[in-house]
């Protein structure tokens, strides 16, 4: 005889069945009452969610509770099963309301764990078979290999932009992280079809996804192009002001959104990440840091930006300082007190300095600004302070990923503004 299919009610106000998953990779059920059989597979019902998550199978049974800890009541002294945690479903298609279209009563019927209702079972097998595997969307959706790469890549960028909150890109910045150096016409039309993926796996799965192409700008009027009406048909007939009032309610739904990880590995995508690991391992090294004192072209950036301060954007100001300490002990390589009792704070990196000392600078501009706000609070003050990393180069791929994320102000190329 096979093993069988259950679906098994857990009740939180009872059990943090879900903590305990993740925390332990199993739970413990109890022997008392249950017929299950090693090899069995077990749907988890949670309660406070109202919908299928978990899938476990039964991999032991008379075994004492090893799950204590997660339970909200004293458990029963009974003998278990082991169950070890095999999938978890992030979408809707087992939703409550949706089970009930397939046979589902209610939460009541399984509070003795159920396995007779072949039809519901097997509909929640087939849901996590499939759970993962929409990547086809993507294939059907692109007429040609070149844009289903391109789509391939442009949605794990757009994820990573609406999970760090990031709603004034351009369209050159999205063509850059796509790797191109020059700007190319058919950005839009591959947005297009990114839409069009998200539409179909909504169809598909009964889940409303928000869209992500409104986090894309042109850089002349901060709003999204034209063709934007291919995504919502009115937006050209809307005012500038009714634009940038939509863009914006578009945008927050896009970030407040719960399931972008659910979407890229239906779509059998990977994420997008900022990938600073080389960097990071030379920081923490420590081999950035006794390097001989000040170097010529560090100074040349310094003593300019001392001399000219408008060239970082500074008109009126009553004080400033080069090497100037602050009270973390740091020293900011210029310091400006400007008009209105706001602090900038200045940090240079050279041309000569290699992409970690780059990614520090731009960690240091963070911390400086916490500082000199800390300053300000113990004073009883409240400016807008702000700091600026300087470069004589340029910044790589990734620090303008780190740059964007933490909305730091760079200015690039020092070394062709003082030639």
């Amino acid at each position: 005889m096979g093993n069988k299919n259950w679906l098994a009610f857990a009740n939180r106000k009872n059990c943090h069945h879900a903590d305990a998953l993740h925390d332990l990779g199993f739970i413990n059920w109890t022997m008392h009452r249950t017929k299950f059989s090693i090899g069995d597979i077990v749907y988890l019902y949670v309660s406070d969610e109202r919908r299928v998550r978990f899938k476990t199978q039964v991999v032991d049974k008379d075994c004492k509770r090893s799950d204590s800890s997660y339970w909200q009541i004293t458990p029963t002294p009974h003998l278990t099963y082991k169950l070890v945690l095999i999938d978890e479903y992030s979408g809707h298609e087992l939703d409550d309301k949706v089970l009930k279209e397939h046979g589902f009563s209610d939460g009541r019927s399984i509070e003795n764990p159920m396995c007779n209702n072949t039809t519901l079972l097997q509909y929640i097998s087939d849901t996590f078979d499939k759970g993962k595997g929409y990547g086809y969307i993507i294939d059907e959706v692109c007429p040609q290999p070149k844009s289903r790469d391109i789509v391939k890549r442009i949605i794990p960028i757009l994820i990573r932009w609406a999970k760090q909150n990031l709603t004034s890109n351009t369209y050159d910045d999205l063509i850059k992280e796509l790797g191109y150096d020059t700007p190319f016409s058919g950005i839009g039309r591959q947005l297009g079809y990114v839409d069009d993926v998200f539409k179909k796996l909504g169809e598909l799965t009964h889940e409303e996804i928000p869209t992500l192409n409104a986090l894309v700008k042109s850089k002349a009027t901060n709003l999204p192009s034209p063709g934007f009406s291919y995504v919502y048909t009115s937006y050209d007939d809307m005012t500038r002001e009714e634009k940038l009032i939509f863009v914006t309610g578009l945008n927050n739904k896009a970030i407040e959104y719960a399931h972008w990880d659910w979407v890229l590995s239906s779509l059998e995508l990977s994420p997008s990440i900022i990938d600073t690991k080389a960097s990071e391992k030379i920081i923490r090294s420590g081999k950035l840091y006794g390097t001989g004192g000040e170097g010529e072209n560090h100074k040349r950036i310094k003593d300019f930006i001392y001399d000219h301060p408008e060239v970082v954007g500074i008109k009126d100001f009553k004080e400033r300082e080069k090497e100037y300490i602050l009270l973390s002990g740091d020293r900011l390589d210029v310091f400006f007190k400007l008009d209105n009792g706001s602090s900038l704070a200045v940090e240079v990196k050279p041309s000569t300095s290699p992409d970690a000392d780059i990614l520090r600078g731009l960690f240091q501009c963070v911390k400086y600004k916490v500082i000199m706000d800390a300053e300000d609070k113990i004073h009883a003050k409240k400016n807008n302070n702000s700091s600026i990393l300087v470069i004589g180069g340029s910044l790589s791929v990734e620090n303008q990923k780190v740059r964007d994320t933490l909305g730091i102000k760079v200015i690039e190329n020092f070394d062709e503004i003082i030639k």
